[in-house]
């Protein structure tokens, strides 16, 4: 498997590895922090509403991490349509005073052509925020934000070509009124500053805006929330004309805690901004176009609970070794708090690759794969998006747990992939469901699986089954049928070997499916193809950053 080695120390870029450490760093620094009092960030009223400002700031020492994405409908455009990918901090330094960034980025096609074509449009932006809490009672809260932002690269032929490190900024005066405990109402005033002009094009200059807005609390674990924000100077929309011109940008979201410090954040929204500057813009043209959104929020903390489980029992060897994914099926569990898996493996038609899961917390895991599919020109090219090497990466949760006391367990888990080294390499979405049921020395898993990319879609429903024959040896068998684009059924047979207690395991694999992970699971070719996997689980919460 020496190619593997060779092939990622070639092909994936610098900057894949200063984004990894980064967002390592932050992950590891995250899970170190004392949560005053052990407060529940995701109970309580929400700072923001999509990109809409709310008065509300949380106690001092509180650490939140978001990442996310919006999506329009991809049956609209080539590829898997419009997106626009965002994550961000934030560190509350007292009661009233938060720091924190906010970074995006859009790079796509119009769905719906503005002038008479289709343009590239091109934007990424980093933000540096504050908010200021200036007025607090039982009822009534009134905050300050101000942003300072680069736009580190606007790019369209609406914009006369290419721009760099262009000032915005933002300032939001937000008031947020607690009707009762569960319900809260929000009225922001703000301004925004844009150039108004990029390369003598006309831009969106300074706008300003009134929002409304509402949350409402169904419970500890779930809310719901929805805003308006309307320009009432400037404007904030291209028009399909080219021009520009005012338009309302609204937001609803429902929000599922998954675990005391992990939140599950949908929306749907004709916004394409998410740091405090750029979310008062539309998608263009017209902003009339739906976008649906997932985000991930983190608010780690020592001193908040782990679970709504309650106190977690102790893992047994089985259930640790049954926390690793099958062969093309994933596993319903996640790693323990703290732990890093990592996996290599090669094998026939120069299929191969490394995955890495890490979990910060209890209930969740955070997943990069890098993985190149089999090479076998029996596989239908048609469903195939690349066969260099690809990235995957995405969040996985677990909403049951069989271990501590639920029936089964259920998890989900949503990777996002595309070709690393090509500008136009295909984008690929993935998701799946896992539900797990052991019992004895079998553990029985039904794998539900969609993958999309450009008009290309197909979908199966795997079945597996995980048989112990020891302490150290397991026999996996896995199937899964598949419909849509895709026809064939795919299958995979494997061996595990767990080394005692070492966390290191040893896969030898057989199957018909051209890869491991992603759309590779459900696209089968003519002949057998062999591969030998290696896992080492390690136990990061020794660790002084941790």
């Amino acid at each position: 498997m020496g190619w593997v080695f060779y092939m990622f120390a070639k092909k994936i870029d610098f900057k894949v590895g200063i984004m990894t450490r980064v967002v390592a760093g932050l992950t590891l620094a995250a899970s170190s922090v004392h949560a005053q009092e052990g407060q529940v960030i995701v109970e309580q009223m929400p700072s923001r509403i999509g990109g809409f400002e709310t008065a509300n700031t949380h106690h001092k020492g509180t650490l939140g991490l978001t990442i996310g994405w919006h999506q329009s409908d991809p049956r609209k455009s080539a590829g898997t349509g419009n997106q626009l990918y965002y994550g961000g901090g934030s560190f509350a330094v007292t009661d009233q005073l938060t720091f924190g960034f906010d970074a995006q980025t859009y790079d796509d096609p119009t769905i719906d052509p503005i002038g008479g074509t289709n343009p590239a449009i091109k934007m990424n932006t980093l933000a540096a925020w504050g908010k200021y809490n200036f007025y607090r009672d039982d009822r009534v809260s009134v905050s300050g934000l101000l942003s300072v932002e680069n736009m580190l690269h606007a790019r369209s032929p609406i914009w006369g070509g290419s721009s760099r490190h262009e000032f915005i900024g933002a300032l939001k005066l937000p008031v947020s009124y607690q009707v009762s405990d569960s319900f809260a109402l929000h009225f922001t005033p703000s301004v925004t500053v844009m150039p108004d002009s990029l390369n003598g094009a006309q831009f969106f200059g300074t706008i300003g805006s009134l929002g409304v807005g509402a949350t409402i609390k169904a419970g500890r674990r779930l809310s719901f929330a929805a805003a308006v924000d309307t320009p009432v100077s400037g404007t904030n929309t291209i028009s399909s004309s080219g021009g520009y011109k005012k338009a309302p940008v609204w937001t609803v979201s429902g929000q599922y805690n998954v675990t005391p410090k992990a939140a599950l954040q949908a929306y749907l929204t004709n916004g394409v901004g998410m740091t405090p500057a750029t979310s008062i813009l539309t998608h263009w043209p017209e902003g009339d176009e739906i976008l649906a959104g997932l985000q991930l929020v983190y608010t780690p903390g020592a001193a908040r609970p782990e679970s709504y489980r309650g106190a977690p029992a102790p893992v047994t060897a089985r259930q640790v070794s049954l926390q690793q994914d099958g062969v093309i099926l994933g596993s319903a569990d996640v790693a323990e708090p703290g732990h890093l898996r990592a996996s290599l493996w090669g094998g026939s038609d120069s299929a191969g690759g490394v995955a890495l899961g890490f979990s910060p917390d209890r209930d969740g895991e955070i997943q990069v794969i890098f993985e190149q599919y089999s090479k076998n020109s029996s596989a239908p090219s048609s469903l195939v998006p690349t066969n260099s090497v690809r990235y995957m990466f995405g969040p996985k949760l677990r909403f049951m747990d069989q271990n501590n006391g639920d029936p089964f367990s259920l998890g989900a888990r949503l990777l996002y992939g595309r070709q690393i080294d090509s500008r136009s390499g295909v984008g690929v979405f993935y998701f799946d469901a896992m539900a797990s049921y052991k019992t004895g020395r079998v553990a029985l898993t039904a794998n539900p699986k969609l993958a999309a990319f450009g008009n290309v879609e197909a979908a199966g429903v795997g079945l597996g089954v995980n048989f112990a024959v020891s302490d150290a040896i397991e026999l996996i068998a896995e199937v899964t049928p598949v419909l849509l684009d895709a026809s064939d059924v795919t299958w995979a047979a494997g061996m595990r070997y767990n080394v005692g207690s070492s966390g290191l395991s040893v896969d030898l694999n057989a199957t018909n499916a051209i890869g491991q992970y992603g759309i590779g699971t459900l696209v089968a070719q003519d002949d057998v193809r062999f591969s030998l996997m290696l896992s080492k689980s390690f136990d990061l919460r020794g660790l002084k950053f941790y």
